[in-house]
């Protein structure tokens, strides 16, 4: 059932979250490049590398050095999982001594890292070259993303990821809008490299969470995808058009806390909107699933039922007209039915239902699709199959079936014989193949039961042709190989 379900029913295409969690790896790498291009330039005094604005701000080595420690620890989380608990050890007692230096020292500039000058005299650094808080929370939050994603608590992780993303976003903002107290000491690298990374984390995790809902390939991800870009430049270009035309700085900065945070407002708003109403859309989807299996599928067999076996029917036909090779129809009937349901009960019967429907399912291939026709009576289906191959698996079939030992009680067992009618889809007709298919099993019937007998069409007419009748009782293989 699941294989022929699949071919029905495929599930929406996951494209964008799949180039979501390519691009974060990407991005991860990129941080790591620049990261080390840092403490490259810091150690052969290339100021250029760290400073890339000249007299503007700078990115601290300590910084280069979280932001690739975090990056490592992200990338190996899964693969190498004690390389990335030690980095995210080393990140932590970095965090935590920076945090008990800063609590003892009213300033955040290099000196206050150490009491002594040395690592300032090492590194020739420039006064404006800081630390800042900035880069500190964008650490933290980091950290403590990697830390849930590990635990696998995917809205904690995000949540973090966002709140990294958010810091980074309002000192690009700040860059963009040429307002310094938004980036504060954060230089256009660092800032750069926080925002690589609270993206990475976004989408390495993009098949879970909220980031999942936005993503969506079904309506509510589409709805909310539209909405952020349109809210998203509706507000930063109107904000950039109004400070342009601002001359007081106060009021600069004011207009720009307001852009920054009615963006933010509206992008979480839409998040959440987003993640509930893909819950909602998930709910939903279910149910279509289970509304389609029962209107596809039989429910005492698990196999195709008539609409089903005649929608496979039209995709197979579909692929044969691209890719050529014959197609063969089998009709299966359970002989003396009628005489198992009056003397052991229906529900005996269904028994017998069942194990014949799960044999058949189980003798053909993968490719080939099993039907509930009506009643005791199956279909097969079988792409790219000749008329002598379709005689072939008709007789392992039949005497498949013959084999069998189908328990009905604690102590009791009962055998089965079918009566089996072969054709072959000439054309597209599928219609006329049937057709074809129920005349030879009649013949099967009048033939005694328990045979094959086959009504085939010569596939170079497009017009009905003679028919070759076939009957055999040769089996092709034994029941003991079968079974």
């Amino acid at each position: 059932m699941n294989l022929q379900f699949t071919a029905l029913h495929k599930e929406p295409h996951r494209s964008l979250i799949v180039v979501s969690k390519m691009a974060g790896t990407l991005l991860v790498y990129l941080v790591i490049i620049l990261a080390a291009c840092v403490l490259i330039g810091h150690s052969l005094g290339l100021e250029y590398l760290y400073r890339p604005i000249q007299k503007g701000p700078a990115t601290h080595p300590i910084t280069a050095i979280l932001c690739l420690s975090l990056a490592i620890a992200l990338i190996t989380q899964f693969k190498f999982r004690y390389i990335s608990l030690f980095f995210q050890v080393l990140v932590g007692a970095l965090l935590i001594a920076l945090m008990m230096l800063i609590t003892t020292s009213a300033t955040q500039s290099l000196e206050s890292i150490t009491p002594y000058q040395h690592l300032s005299d090492i590194f020739k650094l420039h006064p404006s070259n800081r630390l800042s808080g900035n880069s500190f929370a964008v650490a933290c939050c980091l950290l403590l993303a990697i830390v849930a994603r590990k635990r696998r608590f995917p809205a904690t992780c995000q949540a973090f990821a966002l709140m990294a993303l958010c810091i980074s976003t309002m000192a690009l903002t700040g860059y963009a809008y040429q307002i310094p107290a938004f980036y504060q000491d954060m230089s256009l690298i660092t800032v750069t490299l926080s925002f690589f990374l609270s993206a990475a984390v976004l989408g390495i995790t993009a098949n879970r969470g909220t980031v999942r809902a936005v993503l969506s390939p079904h309506l509510g991800g589409q709805i909310a995808r539209v909405q952020f870009i349109v809210g998203g430049l509706f507000f930063f270009g109107t904000g950039y058009l109004v400070i342009r035309s601002v001359t007081s700085a106060q009021a600069t900065s004011l207009f720009g806390s307001y852009v920054i945070a009615v963006c933010w407002f509206l992008f979480v708003v839409l998040m959440i909107g987003a993640s509930v109403h893909e819950q909602t859309d998930r709910t939903r989807r279910k149910l279509e699933k289970k509304l389609r299996a029962l209107a596809l599928y039989d429910e005492l067999t698990q196999l195709l039922n008539r609409r089903g076996f005649k929608q496979m029917i039209e995709q197979q036909i579909a692929h044969q007209r691209r890719v050529g090779g014959g197609m063969g129809i089998m009709l299966v009937d359970i002989d003396h039915f009628k005489q198992v349901n009056d003397r052991y009960g229906h529900d005996v019967g269904d028994k017998v239902i069942r194990h014949v429907a799960w044999n058949l399912r189980r003798l053909v291939r993968d490719t080939d699709s099993v039907c509930r026709y009506g009643g005791e009576e199956f279909a097969i289906l079988l792409p790219h199959t000749d008329p002598e191959g379709v005689i072939i698996a008709a007789n392992t079939l039949q005497h498949a079936i013959e084999a069998l030992q189908i328990p009905i009680f604690a102590d009791e067992s009962m055998s089965v014989t079918v009566s089996i009618g072969c054709s072959n889809i000439v054309n597209g007709l599928a219609e006329k193949a049937l057709k074809r298919a129920d005349e030879a099993l009649y013949e099967s019937k009048h033939a005694g039961r328990n045979c094959v007998s086959a009504r085939f069409e010569a596939p170079q007419s497009h017009y009905s042709m003679p028919k070759q009748i076939h009957r055999s009782r040769h089996f092709f293989r034994s029941a003991r190989q079968q079974s």
